[in-house]
């Protein structure tokens, strides 16, 4: 009997070796699990019948979205839309356009602009919160087309908004906001274009733009943008596969030299409205209308020799903003034409040489385009062999070299229904990855069978670990060139503003030392903050180089310059120092607080300490400015994106502020498992 209560003695010591190497093998399966879901999908056999429907679902949607149209999201002309003043005398902030005469009318559509608000490119900006649409018959009589007033409407970024009725008489079309866009600034009405159609037609393009007041800004902000076609959606067009790229003249040395382009149709025709549709280069990025002439005018004509000649448009303001990739439109009015001409006064310069190019040229008569039915003729064009993928056939086959056009209604129509298929997609791909990630928890969990297998199974995925964390390294450097890029595109944005300005004839040597000051402190705020993420992220440093701490320094120092500061960082080294990513996180949360504080606070004193702690470390950020009421609602993001920032870091956030009072911001940061003791 001894023996036994020996054994028995000892028999509680021995699990413990397997039962710690069993949890070790379950952590490592699970983070090696979670770096490359494809494993999970293989070995959750009982997920494979989920999965799989959601994948079909998932590529029905892609296949339907690859034959949508697709907005360009992008501002590809100077011109933007329409804003209101900032003046805050205005009760009820409005837009609207008058028809030159009533007309039937059976859609309004709202084109909001991608324009740059206080801290970043916004899609969506200026368009409110509440709103309405009125359309008026010629006896003043209003009706309500479509009524957002009574909840907050979602921002819908750049994706149009619509109001479809039956067919009715309109005279003037209305746009009003009851609670107007006032996100990191004052209140304010944008919109990029108001069309008014009527079947295929936009009757807007002849209209009379007028609203409550007008923030004029040269070329980019001015009551006639709002009925100029220029949007960032970009053309009408569907994918499919392109013919030549339209027409191209022969090159010119002399910028002022004619060269013309004519439209003979088989009879004389009562024509409602012209659209040129300007070539897209894609091999040169900043070529959105490649030979689209300066200068130009447009005629219409019943006789060969043009001696009845209507003139259409005349095209003479040299300042005038190129169309980028949009429609240019030319209202008609019911002019009779069986011939309609196209004379360039200034080309456009390509690189030592000027040309005249068009992608399509289309004539609408009662809303259907009659282009395709005539023929065209042109004073000279390309020759060589640069001339195979371009020919006056070209001009009224249809396609651009990005895809066919179609209808406006039918674009409107199709964009509803990419924007429907896109979120649908976004919920299939968010259930989808709940899925595996259940399943990732069923087989950590629930299927490990034995230690030598689990080991065996963590070996391998430790493997896949190591190439996912490599991928994660990828997507760092990815997320640190969008915020270079953000900061830089921004600014350099800025100043081609600044400059368009500044080029204006009615500019003074005031002016233009004003807007030297401002480039000057442009550029100084863009070489900055290079610095700042170059220093942040750099993993190779000579003794006398500054770490990321000096980085936070200098930044607290710049953006508070003029402010008592109380700034202390840590003289040693910390114990364990956080990894490039959070840094990137850390520097940004740091940032955003020290630009609340130098924008908003109107402090003389502030305080910026950086501890280490048991867990981590702590940021604390306080001054004595105006302060706030924590309770109210916010009108920016701003503490949004410190809750978000403090979210990923996984660290507390605590936000103390009275009005008059003073700020007081603190975070503790807790360590990350890829914090890393600083090299000797």
């Amino acid at each position: 009997m001894p023996e036994p209560r020996q054994q028995n003695q000892a028999a509680p010591a021995l699990p413990r070796w397997p039962g710690v190497l069993l949890s070790l093998v379950i952590w490592h399966a699970s983070s090696a699990l979670a770096a490359d879901s494809r494993w999970v999908e293989k070995l959750a056999f009982w997920s494979w019948g989920a999965l799989e429907a959601l994948d079909t679902r998932i590529r029905d949607h892609e296949q339907r979205l690859s034959g949508l149209p697709e907005p360009a999201l992008i501002n590809s002309c100077m011109r933007v839309g329409l804003k209101t003043g900032y003046t805050t005398e205005e009760d009820v902030r409005w837009m609207e356009v008058t028809l030159p005469e009533t007309a039937r009318v059976d859609t309004v559509v709202l084109v909001p602009p991608l324009a740059k608000a206080a801290n970043a490119v916004v899609a969506g900006y200026g368009f409110p919160l509440r709103f309405k649409v009125e359309v008026f018959d010629d006896h003043d009589a209003a009706h309500v087309v479509l009524d957002h007033t009574a909840a907050d409407f979602a921002n819908p970024g750049c994706w149009p908004v619509i109001a479809r009725f039956d067919p009715r008489a309109v005279k003037r079309v209305r746009f009003t906001a009851t609670e107007p866009w006032s996100v990191d600034g004052p209140e304010i009405l944008a919109l990029a274009e108001l069309l008014v159609l009527s079947g295929a037609r936009n009757l807007a393009i002849d209209a009379t733009v007028s609203s409550s007041s007008s923030r004029n800004a040269p070329r980019a902000w001015t009551r006639s943008n709002l009925i100029d076609m220029v949007t960032p959606l970009g053309l009408p067009l569907v994918p499919q596969a392109g013919g030549k790229s339209g027409f191209h003249s022969a090159p010119s040395t002399r910028k002022d030299e004619r060269k013309s382009l004519t439209l003979t149709l088989p009879e004389i025709t009562l024509v409602d409205e012209i659209r040129l549709v300007p070539v897209r280069r894609r091999d040169v990025p900043l070529w959105f209308d490649y030979g689209f002439p300066e200068l130009y005018t447009v005629e219409a004509a019943t006789r060969e020799d043009f001696s009845d000649a209507v003139t259409l448009v005349d095209v003479t303001d040299e300042f005038l903003p190129s169309p980028g990739m949009n429609f240019v439109c030319i209202p008609a009015r019911r002019t009779p034409a069986k011939f309609i001409r196209i004379t360039t006064k200034e080309l456009w310069y390509r690189k030592n040489d000027h040309v005249f190019a068009l992608a399509e040229m289309q004539v609408l008569r009662d809303g259907e385009n009659i282009a395709p039915r005539g023929r065209f003729t042109a004073s000279d064009v390309l020759t060589g062999a640069d001339a195979s993928n371009w020919g006056l056939e070209a001009l009224n086959d249809g396609l651009t070299e990005a895809g066919r056009l179609i209808s406006l209604p039918e674009w409107f129509a199709q964009l509803e229904t990419r924007r429907s298929l896109e979120q649908e997609r976004l919920d299939l791909r968010t259930r989808r990855a709940a899925l595996v990630e259940r399943s990732q928890h069923q087989l950590v969990y629930g299927s490990v069978g034995s230690v030598g297998g689990i080991t065996l199974i963590s070996g391998l995925l430790l493997w896949r670990q190591h190439r996912q964390r490599r991928r994660e390294t990828q997507r760092l450097h990815d997320k640190l060139a969008r915020d270079l890029h953000d900061e830089i595109g921004s600014n350099l944005g800025s100043i081609t503003l600044i400059c368009s300005m500044a080029a204006q004839p009615d500019a003074t040597l005031d002016s233009l030392k004003t807007d030297i000051i401002e480039i000057e402190s442009v550029a100084a705020e863009t070489a900055d903050s290079m610095r700042d993420m170059v220093d942040l992220i750099s993993t190779r440093r000579s003794e006398a180089e500054h770490d990321w701490l000096d980085v936070l320094h200098r930044l607290t120092e710049r953006l508070l310059r003029g402010v008592t500061l109380d700034c202390a960082l840590p003289a040693a080294p910390l114990t364990l120092e956080p990894d490039i990513e959070t840094r990137r996180e850390l520097y940004l949360f740091c940032k955003e607080v020290l630009h609340n504080i130098a924008r908003h606070a109107q402090a003389s004193k502030a305080r910026f300490h950086l501890t280490p702690t048991p867990r981590g470390i702590r940021i604390e950020i306080s001054d004595n400015g105006a302060g706030f009421d924590t309770a109210a609602p916010s009108s920016g993001h701003g503490l949004g994106n410190l809750r978000e920032r403090a979210a990923v870091l996984k660290a507390v956030l605590q936000i103390h502020s009275t009005p008059g009072a003073g700020t007081s911001i603190t975070l503790d940061v807790p360590c990350g498992p890829r914090w890393r003791k600083p090299e000797a």
